[in-house]
């Protein structure tokens, strides 16, 4: 289930159409029918979640084993913040406290520390946007797919940037 309680989240490698590279995706399902539709928007899930949908991925081979050590490498190598407690950013929807940023020309895909005031929560963010010729950044109603490569680059930026709690880095590392 995702934040607010509805539908289902998957993690699914996919190979996307004249790339021929195989990508992982992050979604949100409508429900848990296998023929139900990926919700366009970006992926939102509290901590706990997103350690359950890593720990699938491991399971069903979604997350190759050279991604699992990749992750295992920069987990130990990288000296990850405490949380931050003021918001860098606010909106009328949320705050963000970390974010972890991956840029390729305009297109921008974000793994953040974000908090709900009107449900008092804490949740990760995986989202795609993309930046006009002015630098504005504007959100893109899609799921996250990423290369390994990718994933494993932008969870440093989140690592680093605080994104994470120590406790979900330390049970993410016993699970890898």
């Amino acid at each position: 289930m995702n934040a607010i309680g509805q539908g289902s989240i998957v993690i699914e490698k996919v190979l996307i159409d004249g790339q021929g590279q195989e990508k992982i995706r992050l979604a949100h399902k409508e429900n848990s029918s296998p023929l139900s539709h990926r919700a366009a928007r970006p992926l939102e899930l509290v901590e706990d979640d997103f350690y359950e949908l890593i720990k699938q991925g491991v399971e069903r081979q979604v997350i190759s084993p050279v991604l699992q050590a990749g992750l295992k490498t920069v987990i130990r190598c990288t000296d990850a913040p405490s949380l931050a407690t003021k918001p860098f950013e606010s909106s009328p929807y949320c705050e963000v406290y970390g974010r972890g940023e991956l840029c390729h020309a305009n297109d921008i895909i974000t793994m953040e520390r974000i908090f709900f005031p009107g449900l008092n929560l804490y949740c990760i963010r995986l989202a795609m946007g993309k930046k006009n010729h002015h630098g504005v950044r504007s959100m893109q109603l899609s799921p996250p797919c990423i290369s390994e490569e990718d994933f494993l680059y932008l969870f440093k930026q989140a690592l680093e940037n605080g994104v994470f709690s120590k406790v979900f880095i330390n049970a993410l590392l016993a699970l890898l």
